[in-house]
């Protein structure tokens, strides 16, 4: 078993001898946590997209490959402290429940 599944299982509520495995609306119980939750999301997606859009709009305005590039990496580094301090507010059973789900939609 994977260990984001071990800490999903770890959470699971028991009802009546079967599991019930939590929800991302029970585990995003806080305004908060459903900002975080969001800014996650956003986050993951912009990772691939920032960049893209960045060297799209710098090439179309004229700028230097240089000028590109170092934009560009601005934009995924930002992306990426969204995700690690979004990830740090959610805790680690919603990350895994977020990138378990996440998976299943982009797998097929």
């Amino acid at each position: 078993m994977s260990n984001h599944q071990t800490s999903i299982n770890s959470i699971a509520r028991t009802n009546n001898d079967h599991t019930v495995q939590p929800t991302i609306k029970d585990l995003a119980n806080t305004p908060v946590k459903k900002l975080a939750l969001a800014t996650f999301v956003v986050a993951n997606i912009g990772v691939v997209a920032a960049p893209a859009s960045v060297a799209a709009i710098g090439g179309s305005l004229g700028w230097s490959a240089s000028e590109i590039a170092s934009y560009s990496g601005m934009a995924f580094i930002t992306t990426e402290v969204l995700i690690l301090g979004s990830a740090l507010l959610l805790g680690k059973p919603m990350v895994a429940l977020v990138k378990s789900k996440m998976k299943k939609i982009f797998s097929k």
